[in-house]
């Protein structure tokens, strides 16, 4: 063996003895695949094939290698750049502007990682979603009794079987399918990927590590290995020990790292998000039945749980890898490098030490949030319980959601204001749009264009009150249903949809107008999605799309602008006019147009964003004890954050706001102060904003308590008219600590400040202390259990509930309680109930007799 290792040696140049080894591994497990293969090779013409192969093989990842190493290198120079130009004096916000996206007036700075990764990942779920309701398939996908034979018509299809004996319906929705999986994969490897075109592809398999470890390794085994394709025993010596080690990974939270994996294809280097999503999958299954089959028993979600979550974390790992390369956080940092010798040469010492603490601190905290460190579980059952608690909680407490949220007009008709539109026309088109629900066929295809789209569809609409994605399975389903049930489903998608319209219709009637022919206001939030005069002029000689007399601008014009201007754009600008600058233009286009209306409906219908997550969870991961604790104290308080920090941090930040030098660093409220006085239209829209969303809470509070059986709080009370300030967000969740008698969500103080479950935690301890000492604990565990019953806090279910039933109940266990309660009430709001509870409750079981 030694002349031979000498050979190879001499041949690949200085490799130590083991590499060498590992080539003569590979060697020796590609020869006898293929003697097993093609049973009359001989072992010399399948070790000379298997060396061809390899050969091949190793060449092809050197070009990769080659690719992605000028990728990164051009990518880090874009990062330089862009800070460079727009954050020359904060280099800190300008990474932080790369990262999350801020407030800050300047070119760029929403032009994030996070917008490019929401962007596209809602564009091609968007896409896939409009697809099937194009065809009227929604429904068939959503029900889940086809998911078999969806499963089937996908693996079919991707091994160039024969469907025309499935349903012509199935077939559909599995090219439907397989179109954005397919447009995910190429734009990945576009972005530096090396995915190839699996065959029998179905969708990103999730492993439900509880039920795994329930079953037990044995059964496991038994259940999984006929289901198997032999493709999974590629290279593997010890099937056996290779099945035991995937067990142990998927059990653990430490998916597929077993012994027996492919070594790495071409891609080096620490977090390659490349490398990573390029890999192949380590289990193979044997057709669409068997997936179907191991993902209803092992799996976490069902077939479309696992579409979606696979087309949005194709958007996630493509959209950081497009602005930050292959290597992000290598890649990042050594950007960062650069920029730290530019403030050291500034000679100012001070500013260092202010540019490395935000890089070791709130930087790393959202690097964490768009890299999705955060989401990765310190312990995976932990997280998994943690995360089902507080879905509980959620379905416990959120019932009156819908009324507390009509606030969200008037924020709406903000965002628009900033973007120069009126505000009651913005409030008036907003309002009228509730009627519309999601809007026409032909209004969803052009929101689909900005992936605008579907949150009821997708189960997400528990994003705009929580930072926690973790929840899968069964509770997810359960938090959709609920959703639906108490209004909130078609609340958002309605004023989504109305957002969404309404800035693809403001920038078709814009097209005639120069960039500086525009209102300020519309070029001022271009601009922060990358968009300038000569890019406007691009856009606005494209065709516009036509839905219900109406036009509007949407991404599906892009491909239509003729190569020729933009050609005449690049060298306009002094750039090397190419196919591929061409190209590349074309697609900065699309990715910003979209980019811009995805990001902006987000402040229209507020939900919090990578930055208002990165804040919230301060890099920690679920399945810790910081992890967790941190996620149960911020349960409901995202809401908000997403106020303050997009909503008022836009009236404050965004209008030419210049924050303190680097040198200085934040100075608190002095920047604040500075902020309303620059003279820039703050104060107005502060005020505006104020004064809209205090109306709009006393209209919140008062349909809660039309709900209750309640009078209107009475007009000239200041109290209520904190109250309404503190509802309608002005004040946020101090205002709902300091003022409020319960917060937005129906929570006491003490939840709010600890977050519900620790409030409900307390409750508990306090009950069990009343028990034990001998106290009356009946009315307590009452009340503690209509608290924390999923689904029957409902606001239109409550108060039926409450007049045949819980009323009985609560006077019977603690007589004279109705008319405390009804004595409270008026001593503190200076309210009567417009039906008395202790004197007209329904007892038709005769509980209080």
């Amino acid at each position: 063996m030694t002349p031979c290792i000498d050979a190879v040696r001499a041949a690949a140049g200085n490799l130590e003895d083991r590499e060498v080894a590992e080539i003569f591994e590979l060697l020796r497990g590609r020869a006898k695949e293929l003697m097993a293969r093609e049973g009359a090779l001989g072992m010399e013409q399948a070790t000379l094939r298997a060396a061809d192969e390899l050969g091949k093989q190793a060449q092809h990842a050197a070009l990769i290698e080659k690719r992605n190493a000028l990728l990164n290198l051009r990518r880090r120079g874009e990062i330089v750049s862009f800070v460079r130009g727009s954050f020359a004096d904060r280099p800190d916000l300008g990474i932080e502007s790369l990262l999350v996206g801020t407030n800050l007036s300047r070119q760029g700075s929403r032009m994030s990682v996070a917008a490019e990764q929401k962007a596209l990942g809602d564009a091609y779920i968007g896409g896939f979603i409009h697809d099937l309701e194009r065809q009227d398939l929604t429904g068939i996908l959503a029900k889940g009794d086809s998911d078999v034979d969806i499963a089937d018509a996908l693996w079919k299809i991707g091994t160039s079987q024969d469907t025309s004996k499935l349903n012509d319906q199935v077939v559909s929705i599995a090219r439907a399918i397989q179109k954005y999986q397919e447009a995910a994969r190429i734009d990945a490897n576009r972005a530096g990927a090396n995915i190839g075109n699996l065959p029998g592809y179905i969708a990103r398999q999730s492993h439900d590590g509880e039920k795994i470890g329930s079953a037990g390794f044995d059964k496991w085994l038994e259940e999984i290995q006929p289901r198997l394709d032999p493709r999974t025993f590629e290279d593997v010596t010890n099937p056996a020990q290779f099945l035991r080690g995937v067990y142990d990974g998927l059990v653990s939270g430490d998916h597929l790292k077993a012994p027996g994996d492919k070594p790495s294809n071409g891609f080096k280097g620490p977090a390659n998000i490349a490398k990573k999503v390029s890999q192949e999958r380590v289990l193979h299954f044997k057709d669409g039945v068997a997936w179907h089959e191991y993902n209803t028993m092992f799996g976490t979600g069902n077939l479309r749980e696992s579409v979606l979550r696979g087309l949005d974390m194709a958007g996630q790992n493509t959209g950081i890898m497009r602005r930050l390369g292959t290597n992000p956080e290598a890649n990042l940092n050594m950007a960062m490098d650069i920029l730290a010798e530019d403030v050291r040469k500034s000679g100012d010492p001070k500013a260092l030490t202010n540019f490395n603490t935000a890089r070791g601190n709130m930087i790393a905290n959202r690097f964490a949030e768009v890299s999705g460190a955060t989401r990765i579980p310190g312990n995976a059952w932990a997280a998994r319980i943690s995360a089902n608690v507080r879905a509980w909680q959620s379905l416990s407490k959120l019932g009156g959601a819908l009324l507390s949220s009509f606030a969200d007009l008037p924020v709406a008709a903000s965002e628009m204001r900033y973007q120069g539109k009126s505000f009651l026309g913005s409030l008036g088109e907003m309002t009228a749009g509730l009627a519309k629900g999601r809007g026409s066929l032909e209004q969803r295809e052009i929101l689909s264009s900005f992936g605008v789209y579907g949150d009821a569809m997708r189960g997400e609409i528990m994003r705009r009150f929580s930072a926690d994605d973790s929840v899968g399975g069964k509770m997810s389903r359960g938090m959709s249903l609920f959703f639906k049930l108490n209004g909130l489903s078609w609340w958002t998608d309605a004023n989504k949809a109305s957002a969404g319209l309404m800035m693809a219709h403001n920038l078709a009637q814009n097209k005639g107008r120069a960039w500086g022919g525009m209102d300020t206001g519309l070029r001022r939030t271009l601009e922060l999605y990358d968009l300038d005069a000569g890019k406007w002029d691009l856009l606005r000689g494209m065709d516009t799309r036509m839905a219900d007399g109406r036009d509007y601008m949407t991404t599906d014009g892009i491909p239509g602008i003729p190569d020729e201007r933009i050609s005449a754009y690049l060298a306009d600008q002094g750039r090397k006019v190419s196919d591929a600058a061409v190209r590349e233009t074309r697609e900065g286009l699309e990715r910003s147009l979209r980019a811009y209306v995805n990001d902006r409906v987000s402040y229209a219908v507020l939900e919090p964003d990578a930055r208002t997550r990165s804040i919230m969870n301060q890099g920690t991961r679920p399945g810790t004890i910081m992890g967790d604790l941190n996620r149960f104290m911020t349960q409901f308080k995202s809401f908000p954050a997403a106020y303050m920090q997009k909503t008022l941090g836009r009236e404050l930040y965004g209008r030419g706001y210049a924050p303190t030098p680097l040198g200085e660093g934040y100075r608190g409220s002095k920047d604040l102060i500075a902020a309303l006085r620059n003279g820039n239209g703050e104060r107005l829209a502060m005020a505006q904003l104020l004064l809209w969303t205090t109306a709009f809470g006393y209209l919140s509070m008062s349909a809660k308590d039309a709900v209750k059986g309640r009078q209107p709080r009475p007009a000239d009370d200041p109290k209520t008219w904190i109250a309404a300030m503190t509802q309608g967000g002005g004040f946020g969740i101090m205002g709902d600590f300091m003022f409020g008698e319960v917060s937005r969500f129906g929570n006491k103080p003490l939840e709010t400040l600890a977050g519900p479950t620790l409030g409900t935690a307390a409750n508990v301890i306090d009950l069990w202390a009343k028990v034990r000492s001998g106290d009356d604990a009946a009315s307590s565990a009452l009340r503690l259990a209509q608290n924390n019953t999923p689904f029957l806090n409902l606001f239109y279910t409550r108060i039926a509930m409450d007049h045949l039933f819980l009323w009985s109940v609560q006077e019977a266990m603690n007589p004279g309680s109705l008319r405390r309660t009804e004595q409270r009430i008026q001593q503190e709001n200076g309210q009567k109930f417009l039906v008395k509870p202790s004197q007209s409750y329904l007892d038709p079981l005769g509980i209080a007799r």
